[in-house]
């Protein structure tokens, strides 16, 4: 028998051996647990309580995140959230001395003027959190997540037509209790990242905590100083897509 036949069989039986094992050896979301940078983002709604729920109702939230994930199931990250919404409480009476008997808004030379208020605000955190229990698959499931950060809320005016002068600065500043502090955030979150790296999302429970003061010091309506440290609590939650990279080597045929 020719031996460079032998030698060809040889090859191509080892050839088939060394492919089928490193299709055996791939590293996939399915079944292996991977590192990934996750971007998300989201979209939620929260209702307040404590001192917040004096001055605010039913908000809502827009929300961008980066987190790091590791093998281990930890995550890492930081993520911005904007607040806002038609949810400020007791209009009528906070601007009662800048309207007529009817409510409306008096502007120069007699005009109408047309006001606009809403909840404003935001957060920047920084998180820390771990996969507590997976469903799905290694990378998927339960995540327990803490939050730690700075935020502010006020009372956004938009005066349309620009014929109020009363809500100008720096008469503004005095009506729109604008508040900053420091605040905690706990999240309960089921994370989903899909086998095939194409439907990733994640649905988040989340309580807020924090402190927060009044920076203008006074409020013009009620002709009274507001210096006083403000317990804010707000919970609620959100929907995050997300999009996944995951890292290089990891996407290889690995040999053991």
């Amino acid at each position: 028998m020719n031996p460079m036949l032998i030698s060809s069989k040889k090859l191509l039986t080892l050839l088939l051996f060394l492919s089928f094992y490193l299709v055996k050896s791939q590293i996939t979301t399915r079944d292996s647990a991977r590192s990934a940078q996750l971007y998300g983002l989201s979209l939620g709604a929260y209702q307040p309580m404590g001192d917040m729920a004096l001055n605010y109702r039913f908000f809502s939230s827009a929300e961008v995140e980066y987190l790091v994930k590791n093998k281990n199931g930890q995550f890492v990250g930081a993520s911005f959230k904007a607040h806002y919404g038609n949810a400020v409480k007791d209009v009528g009476d906070i601007f009662s001395n800048l309207t007529d008997a009817n409510g409306n808004f008096l502007g120069v030379n007699g005009e109408f003027a047309t006001i606009q208020a809403g909840m404003s605000g935001g957060q920047i955190m920084f998180h820390y959190g771990k996969l507590v229990r997976s469903r799905y698959n290694p990378n998927s499931g339960w995540l327990l997540l803490e939050g730690l950060g700075i935020g502010q809320h006020k009372i956004g005016l938009r005066d349309q037509r620009g014929t109020l002068p009363q809500l100008q600065s720096p008469f503004l500043e005095g009506y729109d209790r604008l508040h900053i502090g420091a605040y905690v955030n706990t999240s309960v979150r089921y994370l989903h990242l899909d086998n095939n790296e194409r439907v990733n999302w994640a649905a988040t429970f989340t309580v807020n905590t924090g402190a927060s003061r009044n920076v203008r010091g006074f409020i013009i309506d009620t002709a009274e100083p507001d210096t006083s440290i403000k317990f804010d609590l707000f919970f609620g939650g959100a929907l995050t897509w997300y999009i996944p990279l995951y890292r290089k080597q990891e996407s290889f045929y690995l040999i053991d």
